[in-house]
């Protein structure tokens, strides 16, 4: 970086200390790597001490002062942003969509309206302010529109901070029917325009998935529960292509070279191979269950996908092409 003055030194010193870990100055020279004598970030230390900044300074086993903040004080110091972050602040809000018309949603845009107040000029200037948020664009087709269940997400969201074990009145589209549960919530998860809730049953012993929709009704029990059943995200969705879980079978599907781009380059599902072929052609191999979302995907492909095994796959597929001539025949 060049060499330090003294006020850029008591600046970072600062902003160090506000992380509330015990710093020695050895540690404070790796930091400044090494621009800095040791010496003279002994009289930094010294001269903010006599400025009456409450610090704390300890002898360690090495015989070395380790210096600390006192917690009260550490708040105050503002982190800097460089212009990346900003950015990175403005994307992150661009993903957030799917909160835009909830209550959550407003505690967005004042998380960005209290970046705004801390952003140096420079990146204000680097950033051309005012342009920073069409930076980037989401764009998913089908998105739900979640402004009648903000409470319920925002409930959602209590819960899973205070692991509070919750009662659910939920709507099954499959059998028109609604039942209630208690579930301990995980975490949310957001795919293709929709939300949901990761929830632990713990009456079966596993993780579901619950649409945020579909909630009727949201109740959170005084209770806690326990941590007792990580969550181990591999085996959650193991054999799941997309949202639905099935029996694992391995998949192959050779795909024509007109679409050989679209498919390469994408992770598809953490156990995929890719083979690419003499004609141009690509081999597509993954161990997924065979379920109405990845039959849904492959017809998606129209001509330009081959079921190459399991056989059951390929008749699942040539039922459903029957069944889309027999719909349009009539």
């Amino acid at each position: 970086m060049g060499e330090y003055s003294q006020i850029q030194r008591l600046l970072r010193i600062l902003q160090i200390l506000s992380s509330g870990r015990k710093v020695t100055t050895t540690e404070l020279l790796r930091r400044f790597e090494d621009d800095v004598s040791l010496r003279t970030l002994q009289r930094d230390l010294l001269a903010l001490s006599e400025a009456g900044i409450p610090l704390i300074s300890e002898k360690t086993m090495a015989n070395e002062n380790a210096w600390s903040l006192m917690s009260q004080f550490r708040s105050f110091i503002p982190l800097p942003l460089e212009t990346n972050e900003y950015l990175a602040a403005h994307i992150l809000k661009a993903n957030l969509k799917v909160f835009q018309k909830t209550p959550f949603g407003g505690e967005i845009k004042s998380l960005i309206k209290k970046i705004d107040q801390i952003v140096p000029e420079d990146v204000f200037i680097e950033t051309d302010y005012g342009k920073a948020d069409e930076l980037f664009e989401n764009y998913t087709a089908g998105n739900f529109d979640y402004a009648p269940h903000g409470e319920m997400i925002s409930q959602m969201i209590s819960a899973i901070i205070q692991r509070k074990k919750c009662l659910v009145t939920y709507h099954n589209p499959y059998d028109e029917k609604k039942r209630s549960y208690y579930v301990e919530p995980e975490k949310l998860l957001y795919y293709n325009g929709g939300l949901y809730a990761i929830v632990y049953f713990r009456q079966f012993g596993k993780f579901r998935l619950l649409s945020i929709q579909r909630i009727l009704k949201l109740k959170l029990m005084d209770e806690t529960f326990p941590k007792d059943h990580p969550f181990n995200p591999d085996l959650f969705w193991k054999n799941k292509f997309g949202l639905f879980s099935a029996d694992q079978v391995e998949v192959k599907l050779q795909f024509s070279k007109e679409i050989r781009h679209h498919i390469e380059g994408r992770i598809w599902h953490h156990s995929q191979e890719i083979n690419l072929e003499k004609n141009g052609s690509l081999v597509l191999s993954m161990k997924v269950g065979i379920s109405p979302e990845l039959i849904a995907w492959i017809l998606g492909w129209n001509k330009h996908v081959k079921v190459l095994s399991p056989i059951k796959l390929i008749e699942e597929i040539q039922e459903n092409v029957k069944e889309i001539q027999q719909l349009y025949d009539n």
